[in-house]
């Protein structure tokens, strides 16, 4: 079945009689490489501030990328605490953004503000922006959606994925209403694979203090995309890879993998075990908001013979407490050792994601970190899903570097749903996921 199943992709893979296959970036084009220049000020009383400001080619961009998140610094000050409540882990302003590129010079930029305190998020707010590179002409909505049938497949969605947050918390249907009045300027992105609309939770919910992603799948937009649109969203010539991160929360190292990925314009899952969900809700409310993948690594980091009888439980009770923070479930699962068939056989109905490539992390802490950046960085193959651990200090590190050696290749970060999205592949539940591509992919069930 695995063997049917693998011939089945490579054919499908195969180019049309005629077309030719994109050839692959060798290195990111130098218009779509960035970094972003970071600053952390302590203010005192154990609070402080973490600021990143993304750097583009076109200076023109970056200084309306600086002032929208100055702006948001601003803002989110008027909520910081003028004292940390828990004095060993502090208060924190965190200011941000998430790039995401996609095709051959569309940019666009999550920026989000967030205070932090008392292991809550107390605020956060929104703004985006996106861009051609070559040009820095700002791309609008409009210049996205093409006809009024785009426009009702976006409202659509935006009922639909904003009222599944928070279950158990009816959505106002005039709040759920106003939200897709005036799409034409809601905050959104443009990933490899999604068109995403991003609102603040408290405009459906009262007092939640997260935010909302839609995301809308390019195909789903298929016939209803302008002409440049339709170009700026074929992502063919980029090698890709996930990076994925298991075990987290923890309070010393996920913080500072998110920070060094968001820093190296990079994309990521995270796979957290529900029992660790109280030592970092804030980290996961940061996380969302940042737009990276929150999948489910069960609910105790504990082997088949163990969970037995108990998947299903486990994956309701992570739910609950994830849902309590961020107002999603999981739509993820990776096993615990990589070992799925109890998951199976119990029907958790997840996508169970595996892994192709692993790092040295797997076996304790890193001792070289620039080393393991470049070993992972050297090894990646396109489609590959690269198994990584937010409890070492030494993860933290070779994340400072990762990024740019993988873009130096020619390589983006997607999340794990994105990966599989550009490809075509849906991914099911109870159905195992490796990585994409002839060498990596491989489909089971059992």
């Amino acid at each position: 079945m695995r063997k049917f199943l693998s011939l089945l992709l490579a054919l499908l893979m195969l180019p049309l009689p005629g077309a030719l296959a994109a050839e692959k970036y060798e290195t990111l084009p130098e218009h779509m490489q960035m970094t972003q220049s970071f600053e952390h000020e302590r203010l005192g009383n154990n609070v402080s501030i973490d600021r990143a400001w993304p750097v583009t080619v076109n200076e023109s961009v970056n200084a309306e990328l600086r002032a929208a998140i100055d702006q948001l610094e601003t803002q989110g000050r008027a909520f910081l605490p003028a004292r940390a409540t828990r004095d060993k882990e502090g208060a924190l302003l965190d200011v941000g953004a998430t790039v995401y590129r996609t095709g051959e010079s569309w940019a666009s930029f999550l920026m989000t503000a967030s205070v932090q305190d008392d292991r809550k998020q107390i605020y956060t707010a929104v703004d985006t922006r996106a861009y051609d590179l070559l040009t820095g002409k700002a791309i609008t909505l409009s210049d996205v959606i093409a006809d009024e049938a785009g426009w009702q497949i976006v409202a659509d969605a935006v009922r639909a994925q904003a009222s599944a947050y928070f279950p158990g918390e009816p959505a106002d249907e005039a709040r759920l209403d106003a939200l897709t009045q005036d799409l034409a300027s809601a905050p959104f992105t443009l990933t490899v694979a999604y068109l995403q609309l991003h609102f603040r939770a408290d405009r459906l919910y009262d007092g939640k203090q997260t935010l909302m992603h839609v995301r809308v799948p390019y195909a789903a937009l298929a016939g209803h995309l302008t002409s440049e649109a339709l170009r700026q969203t074929d992502n063919s010539r980029y090698k890709m890879v996930a990076l994925t991160f298991d075990d987290g929360p923890t309070r010393s190292v996920t913080l500072r993998v998110m920070r060094n990925l968001r820093r190296g314009c990079a994309e990521a899952t995270f796979f957290i075990v529900g029992e660790r969900i109280p030592y970092g809700p804030e980290y996961l409310a940061m996380q969302h908001d940042a737009g990276f993948i929150t999948g489910s690594h069960n609910y105790v980091h504990d082997y088949p013979y163990q969970v037995k009888g108990k998947v299903i439980a486990y994956r309701d009770q992570l739910n609950e407490k994830l849902t309590a923070v961020t107002g999603r479930g999981v739509s993820i699962m990776r096993a615990p050792g990589g070992d799925e068939k109890v998951y199976i056989n119990e029907d958790v109905h997840l996508p169970l994601i595996h892994w192709t490539l692993v790092s040295a992390d797997a076996g304790g802490n890193v001792k070289n970190p620039e080393s393991e950046a470049r070993r992972l960085a050297s090894k990646a193959l396109d489609g590959d899903v690269i198994l990584c651990h937010d409890l070492r200090s030494g993860t933290a590190d070779y994340t400072q570097t990762l990024p740019q050696l993988l873009a130096a290749r020619g390589f983006l970060c997607v999340t794990v749903e994105e990966l599989f999205a550009v490809n075509g592949i849906e991914l099911a539940p109870n159905t195992v996921y490796f990585g994409v591509g002839s060498d990596s992919y491989e489909q089971r069930k059992d």
